[in-house]
């Protein structure tokens, strides 16, 4: 286990380095879920401070956790493919180390009586925000359903981070949204049936992954540190 999450966020310090204070640095996750899981076990577990690194894990929604990024605030992120590319072709420094998933895992859940694609007509759908993955992965599912939003009348809402976005639902604000499956089964418990299962359709997607700028690459290569062999 700890090989493998030194390898999956590429945060290697070489053995000459042990002993030495610990590198602190911000290290932001854009959303809940699983994807999030080996930051928190190495943390837990020491992991980090092996490697002599410090890093104070935040969770900040993925579209502002770029712009804090983008302004020097925050060193290192796990962000979806999206951001990353908007901010490079506005001209900023990111780059995207390590992906994690290849596809658009997420479940679209509905309010009860809503048991078809059909039904989602004249319906509001939460789409978190407009630039992140999971916005793209409801125009990619609501295609798979034959739903087109303008001609079929549904609202597309930007309902924020997922907690929010589950606020919205329970509510009654929105009629339904995607959620990754960690937290779908919490919406399930809830009383809202999963209605569609995109990761089924298998889209191929570069979703999450660890982020950093080149200049913070340039600045501190003891502590990030790329191998392919690695």
């Amino acid at each position: 286990m700890k090989p493998f999450i030194a390898l999956l966020f590429a945060l290697i310090v070489a053995s000459a380095h042990t002993g030495e204070a610990a590198t602190r640095f911000l290290f932001a996750y854009g959303a809940i879920g699983g994807n999030a899981m080996p930051l928190w076990i190495a943390q837990e577990q020491g992991i980090f401070r092996k490697y002599d690194l410090e890093p104070q894990l935040i969770y900040i929604i993925a579209g502002r956790a770029m712009q804090s990024m983008l302004a020097g605030d925050i060193q290192v992120g796990l962000l979806g493919a999206t951001h990353v590319t908007n901010a490079v072709t506005a001209g900023g420094d990111m780059t995207m180390l390590l992906g994690m998933e290849q596809k658009l895992n997420y479940f679209l859940n509905a309010r009860p009586g809503i048991k078809s694609g059909e039904d989602l007509k004249g319906k509001k759908v939460g789409i978190g925000t407009p630039s992140g993955s999971l916005a793209l992965a409801t125009y990619v599912g609501l295609d798979h359903l034959g739903l087109v939003p303008r001609r079929d009348r549904i609202t597309l809402l930007n309902t924020g981070s997922t907690p929010e976005r589950m606020s919205a639902l329970f509510a009654g604000g929105i009629d339904a949204a995607f959620f990754n499956p960690e937290v779908e089964q919490i919406v399930v418990q809830q009383g809202f049936p999963m209605l569609f299962d995109l990761g089924k359709a298998n889209v191929s997607f570069q979703s999450s992954g660890l982020v950093t700028s080149r200049k913070y690459i340039r600045a501190n290569p003891q502590v990030i540190e790329i191998s392919p062999k690695r």
